[in-house]
């Protein structure tokens, strides 16, 4: 056994040397079968590179490309500023609805034809409610995209505060029912408090976001200014320099404001006239007596003076869209929104009157019985019909082609208050 062990290493190592090499070969083929493991895996790292790179790519969440589109500044607070417009035009829109029907759907005294409370209740909503409509969709479309930084241009610095002052005159109204009506108190309590909480919400709303607009606003909280100081004076300038820029401005292009038929026209001149003539009408119930004060809401002694609010937001609406004109912006969407209100509104309210005048609350008599005031004052009334006209034109003019190619314009900080 000894022996045997010692001879088969022996044999092992002869035929070794007798193959010399042999080893080495199988060395070498060891040293080869490694190589190609190697490339193998450099294969399969590169065919897992390109499957990667076949991927479709990451897409971020639409909160975080807008973010990034606003500059970053858009927060999860600001992005519900939209939605608060919205909740308040909501409110104050089903508010009036609600005075309306409750002021005009019987009269304490009379016995009235229900056709006749049917009309007034339709002339009480076919106006306001557009008007009331697109100043909330321009300034929550615009809180939405941009936030508080689109919030300080000054288009929607103009519309914050028509919209404050009218919802503080329609929180007036209803807390103050019968001085706004010549005695006549038909809304029940629970109608003055939530009339009152929707448009006190959206006073504070509008005027919040207006001060907030203002350039020096962090300045005025790190040094504790108090707001009288500051926004009162800014108040008075603004509303100045408003009423002495309503005259539009010659076109750029050439052709004055007396040629109609000048290539891309834009309306400036209509939509000035217009805000000055409701701006008239908005302030004449307050200085006249009944019945010159119905006009021109056409709504009688209940709901007249109320009704001014929105006569007031359309002389703003038309403001912005005259000053839109001249800088040739009216095919932005916030303009657009609002020539929609004015179109819808004056196109119902002129159509409401026309068929009353045509007879449709009962004839010619019916006219001068179930409308007094409207009929003793036809200087008035024609005016009110003139501007009406004239909105409803300048709206219907077709925007500039200029206007609509335009690039946007990355802020608007320029004029205003």
């Amino acid at each position: 056994m000894l022996c045997r062990n010692r001879i088969i290493p022996s044999l092992v190592l002869a035929v070794f040397f007798a193959r010399g090499g042999s080893f080495k070969l199988a060395s070498k083929g060891l040293t080869s079968r490694r190589h190609e493991s190697g490339e193998m895996r450099g294969i399969t790292a590169a065919a897992a590179r390109a499957a990667r790179s076949k991927a479709p790519p990451l897409v971020a969440p639409p909160r975080l490309l807008a973010a990034a589109a606003s500059g970053g500044e858009t927060s999860v607070g600001e992005s519900r500023l939209g939605a608060a417009y919205a909740l308040a035009g909501a409110a104050s829109v089903a508010s009036w609805t609600v005075c309306a029907f409750t002021a005009l759907g019987t009269h304490p005294y009379l016995d009235l034809p229900v056709r006749h409370n049917l009309l007034t209740i339709a002339q009480a909503l076919c106006f306001p409610v557009p008007v009331f409509i697109s100043v909330f969709a321009a300034l929550s479309a615009a809180a939405t995209k941009g936030g508080k930084t689109r919030l300080k241009s000054a288009t929607y610095r103009r519309l914050n505060l028509g919209l404050f002052a009218s919802s503080m005159w329609l929180l007036c109204a209803a807390m103050y029912y019968p001085l706004f009506a010549t005695g006549y108190d038909q809304y029940p309590r629970a109608l003055v408090q939530a009339a009152a909480v929707a448009h006190g919400a959206t006073a504070c709303l509008a005027f919040g976001a207006w001060a907030r607009s203002a350039p020096l606003y962090p300045e005025l909280r790190r040094l504790r200014v108090h707001c009288s100081a500051f926004y009162l004076p800014r108040l008075v300038r603004g509303l100045a320099g408003s009423f002495w820029s309503l005259a539009p401005k010659q076109p750029a292009g050439g052709g004055g404001l007396d040629d109609p038929d000048v290539k891309g026209r834009d309306a400036r001149a209509e939509y000035a006239l217009a805000a000055l003539l409701f701006g008239v009408f908005a302030v004449l119930p307050l200085l006249k007596a009944f019945p010159a004060a119905t006009v021109p809401t056409i709504l009688g002694k209940r709901l007249a003076r109320p009704a001014t609010a929105f006569t007031w937001l359309a002389a703003v609406s038309c403001y912005c869209l005259k000053d839109a004109a001249e800088r040739g912006r009216l095919a932005a969407s916030t303009f657009a929104t609002l020539r929609k209100g004015l179109l819808v509104g004056c196109g119902l309210h002129l159509g409401l009157l026309f068929a009353k005048v045509a007879g449709a609350d009962g004839g010619h008599a019916g006219l001068l019985a179930l409308y007094p005031a409207m009929v003793s004052k036809p200087g008035l009334a024609l005016c009110s019909l003139a501007m009406h006209v004239l909105a409803l034109v300048a709206c219907l003019t077709p925007v500039p082609l200029k206007d609509a190619e335009q690039p946007k314009p990355s802020s608007e900080f320029e004029g205003g208050f």
